[in-house]
C-alpha cells in the first residue's frame, strides 16, 4: 500500500509513500471548515539529515527522500510512515501520526542511526512544510530578540528571517552555543542562518487565510528543537514553516523520541493558541 487516509474529528490527511520529488508526510490535510487546498509540500516532510558534510563522498543531499519507505500500524485515524537507512547517514525512521478530535495531529517521531562516527559529533532531522500564503508569511510565537527592548511587554514575535541579526533560524532562549555544530566555512544553508530571535515556549504558530497551523513540542523537549522559515521556497513559490530536531552525540543503535502536536483549525486569536499549548502540554 502505498499510501492511506486517516481521518478524525474535523481532520483528513492522506499519508503517502510517494509522494512528489520523495516528499512525503500529511499530504492534503483538510478541515470541514476549510476545504482548499493549502498545502504546497506535504506538512512535516522529512527532508533532510544534517551531520555529515556535504563535501564527503558519501553525503546525500536530500537523503530522507530517497530512502525506501513504506507504511504499517494502518488504522481509520493514524499509521507509521517508516523511512529505511540509506548508506550516507544509516537513519532508520520512523513518523506515527495519530488524529485526535477535533482539530488534532499526535506525531511521535522515533530515529536511529548505525552510522559510527559523526563529524560534527551531532544528527538533525529537518521537516519542511511549505504553504500556499503570501511569500515572506511567517509564523508567530513568544519570545524576544536579542539587545531589542520591546514596548508594553508584548511577548509575542512574528518572524519571517529578519531580526536585528537577519537569519533564518530561531533557537530556545536561554541556551549557550545553540547552534549546530558546523564546518569552519559552512555552505550556505538555512538551517546554519541563525538569528537573533530566541523562543520561550516550545510552539509556532503560521496563518493561512482565517486558518492556524501549529506546531505544538513538549517542554521536555524544548531544548532540542529549532524553529525555521525560509521566506520563499523557489521550487514551491511560497513560505516554508520548518523546524529541525538537534540529537547530540548520535550513539548508534540508540534510539530517539520527539513527541509533537499538530494543529489545524479557524483563527481565534494568538492566545487561543497559546491556551491550544497549554492544554498540550497538561495531559
Amino acid at each position: 500500500m502505498s499510501q492511506v487516509l486517516i481521518s478524525g474529528g474535523a481532520l483528513s490527511a492522506t499519508v503517502t509513500t510517494q509522494g512528489r520529488n520523495g516528499w512525503c508526510g500529511l499530504s492534503r490535510l483538510a478541515h470541514h471548515d476549510y476545504p482548499i487546498s493549502w498545502l504546497l509540500s506535504p506538512a512535516l516532510t522529512l527532508e533532510h539529515y544534517i551531520g555529515i558534510p556535504m563535501d564527503s563522498p558519501e553525503y546525500i543531499e536530500y537523503e530522507p527522500c530517497y530512502s525506501p519507505r513504506s507504511l504499517d500500524n494502518i488504522t481509520s485515524d493514524g499509521c507509521t510512515l517508516r523511512y529505511g537507512a540509506k548508506s550516507c547517514s544509516k537513519v532508520d525512521c520512523s513518523i506515527s501520526y495519530r488524529m485526535v478530535p477535533p482539530h488534532y495531529v499526535d506525531v511521535l517521531v522515533r530515529a536511529q542511526t548505525n552510522r559510527a562516527e559523526w563529524p560534527f559529533k551531532s544528527l538533525a532531522l529537518f521537516f519542511a512544510t511549505i504553504v500556499n500564503a503570501p511569500i515572506y508569511t511567517g509564523v508567530t510565537f513568544t519570545g524576544h530578540d536579542i539587545g531589542v527592548d520591546v514596548k508594553g511587554g508584548n511577548p509575542w514575535i512574528h518572524f519571517n528571517g529578519f531580526a536585528s541579526v537577519i537569519g533564518k533560524t530561531v533557537h530556545p532562549a536561554g541556551l549557550n552555543n545553540p547552534e549546530l555544530p558546523r564546518p569552519e566555512n559552512p555552505p550556505p544553508s538555512y538551517y546554519y542562518s541563525d538569528s537573533s530571535v530566541r523562543f520561550d515556549r516550545a510552539f509556532f504558530f503560521g496563518l493561512v487565510g482565517q486558518m492556524v497551523f501549529a506546531v505544538l513540542f513538549p517542554p521536555s523537549h524544548r531544548e532540542v528543537v529549532r524553529f525555521t522559515v525560509n521566506p520563499l521556497a523557489p521550487a514551491f513559490g511560497g513560505p516554508a514553516w520548518d523546524f529541525f530536531w538537534a540529537i547530540k552525540d548520535p550513539t548508534p543503535s540508540r534510539v530517539w523520541e520527539l513527541p509533537l502536536r499538530v494543529l489545524w483549525k479557524p483563527f481565534r486569536g494568538p492566545e487561543d493558541v497559546l491556551k491550544e499549548y497549554e492544554s498540550y502540554i497538561s495531559i
